[in-house]
């Protein structure tokens, strides 16, 4: 997600640096026109895109971190999927600090980071989001202003809730069609025009009837998402059977096929319990 969002700014005149554990990724974005970062950070504005709140909260709230670099002015733009508690964590610490934070969770896999249609759902005060509107609209068709810090977390977990389900529910519905002697690609083709459409079969069906599992999206990224939202579902007081159920599915994906397969591997479980193929004939 990070490379695309990196080329969108590049492309739009944003003087970028950047900054990544992976090397490779670093040279390729300085190669389109960004800078390699130093030890100081004395940039305006921060944009952060890391798996998950360990990362994130590794990065900018141990001493010494990202937060203790910042100079005060500074907007901190949190991009990557973390839990509330991390959202809230954040402004805090970034506030005594005198650095306003955007909490900017994004959606729309990675062709949308590349291309620049990614939706941003937004937690943040006004003033801090007009001010982020720069970095925000070269990566982003549309940005959802949704509140104070910690309510574009909880959009973008209960976003992915959707997601996760469409994909178990999407592949139980294959398996079945094949059960019951349907092909699956024409299949396909009825649900992108029906009741069952959905962005997943739009975005998805393609890879999962080519037996591509879009390894973009890891299976350890939906386990950990669907357990930030469980968190979320605690703190709510209330308990989704169908994330629940989502829970179960991609768990058991995630033992069987290993942390780094793609995240539509979990539709290969409805064809082993159904016994058939909802791969098209190659």
């Amino acid at each position: 997600m990070g490379s695309g969002i990196g080329r969108n700014l590049v492309a739009a005149g944003v003087a970028l640096t950047v900054a990544d554990l992976d090397a490779e990724r670093v040279a390729s974005l300085v190669a389109a026109g960004a800078t390699a970062a130093g030890d100081e950070v004395d940039e305006e504005f921060v944009l952060v895109s890391l798996p998950g709140p360990v990362e994130v909260e590794a990065l900018c709230l141990r001493p010494g971190g990202l937060l203790d670099l910042m100079q005060p002015g500074a907007l901190l733009v949190n991009l990557s999927t973390v839990g509330v508690g991390t959202a809230l964590r954040l402004e805090e610490a970034a506030g005594a600090r005198g650095v306003a934070t955007i909490d900017a969770p994004v959606t729309g896999a990675a062709d949308g980071a590349a291309a620049g249609t990614m939706s941003i759902m937004v937690g943040a005060e006004a003033g801090a989001l007009a001010r982020a509107r720069a970095v925000l609209e070269p990566i982003s068709s549309r940005i959802h202003h949704l509140g104070p810090p910690g309510a574009g977390t909880a959009a973008k977990l209960l976003t992915n809730m959707l997601w996760f389900i469409h994909v178990a529910a999407l592949s139980d519905a294959l398996a079945l069609a094949a059960a019951s002697g349907l092909d699956p690609t024409r299949f396909g083709d009825v649900v992108r025009t029906s009741a069952g459409g959905s962005w997943v079969a739009d975005h998805d069906l393609g890879n999962i009837l080519a037996g591509d599992d879009d390894p973009s999206f890891t299976l350890a990224l939906c386990v950990k998402d669907l357990r930030l939202i469980a968190e979320l579902e605690s703190q709510c007081g209330y308990t989704s059977d169908l994330a629940a159920g989502a829970r179960i599915r991609f768990g058991e994906a995630h033992e069987q096929f290993g942390p780094r397969r793609g995240e539509l591997a979990v539709t290969r479980l409805a064809e082993e319990r159904a016994g058939v193929s909802i791969r098209a004939a190659r």
